[in-house]
């Protein structure tokens, strides 16, 4: 049997990954001198509000390779394990999980894939659901790792930051990316590619960059009668409402689900932050060639 596992910063619910049997590995955000388990310490209106109020930009530390061991142990006994990780180019959870497997794998015969999302939030979180919902339906293994692999590939989030303090950082945007001037109202659009976030265009006023991100939806969603849009936010309700009125007027789609970033990519990217995800008609990349 497949037993799925993943790290905080895949945002997926609490009774989500329970009702799939997704094991969640957790991840501790630091602030302002105190050590906090995301999502386990206090939930994330308490979070986004100590973020609000905290003097230094939090920080993240993953598990130790004795804690994925332990985790890989306990679920590996009786179960094929496949694990995706948040981007192996914004923690080093990946290298960690990989070096532990290969030892269970080449000792012990455990039965471990280790997958590099190369993404964030729900842009690892969702395909896993979907990935679950497969492997209940009795895909294989390979099957179902033929399907993340080509998620992760195919899709990414788009989204909206007030400012790029947190993700320069944390190391998370590219260090290429373009200055941004809060007098002028300039606002970055960007995305995930190549394992980090980067910044690719710039618009003046929220209402404009919402509008780039809707017509990212229109050009390249596949069948939008068929499928939904998450909607990602750090609490930012109202800019929720705003895009999500916009995208039923313009794409409609099947329907929205609304996902609140969790504590390990808030850590980075900050309040404020509006996106969407969604399954592409072609993989992400190809759009800008």
């Amino acid at each position: 049997m497949i037993k799925f596992m993943v790290d905080r910063a895949a945002d997926i619910e609490k009774e989500t990954a329970e009702h799939y049997g997704i094991e969640v590995l957790p991840f501790m955000v630091n602030m302002d001198g105190e050590g906090i388990v995301a999502d386990k310490d206090m939930d994330i209106k308490e979070f986004y509000d100590k973020v609000k109020a905290c003097d230094e930009i939090p920080s993240t530390s993953q598990m130790s390779p004795y804690d994925v061991e332990t985790a890989f142990r306990r679920i590996g006994k009786e179960h094929q394990i496949i694990y995706v990780s948040i981007s192996a180019r914004g923690s080093g959870i990946n290298n960690t999980a990989n070096m532990v497997a290969e030892q269970l794998k080449k000792e012990e015969g455990f039965d471990i894939t280790v997958i590099d999302s190369g993404m964030f939030a729900m842009a690892i979180g969702y395909p896993v659901i979907e990935a679950a919902k497969l492997a209940e339906k009795g895909a294989s293994l390979s099957e179902v790792i033929d399907f993340l692999n080509e998620s992760f590939k195919r899709n990414t989030a788009y989204f909206i930051v007030d400012d790029l303090t947190f993700l320069k950082k944390g190391g998370r945007i590219k260090a290429t990316t373009m200055a941004i001037s809060s007098l002028l109202d300039i606002k970055p659009i960007l995305m995930i590619n190549d394992g980090l976030v980067e910044a690719y265009k710039k618009v003046r006023g929220l209402k404009k960059a919402m509008s780039v991100l809707v017509g990212y939806a229109e050009e390249r969603m596949e069948n939008p009668e068929e499928n939904e849009i998450i909607i990602l936010d750090t609490d930012a309700p109202e800019k929720v409402e705003i895009l999500e009125k916009m995208l039923r007027d313009k794409v409609n789609p099947k329907g929205f689900i609304y996902s609140k970033v969790g504590p390990v990519i808030t850590a980075h990217a900050g309040l404020g932050l509006v996106g969407i995800y969604f399954k592409h008609k072609k993989p992400y990349t190809e759009y800008e060639k």
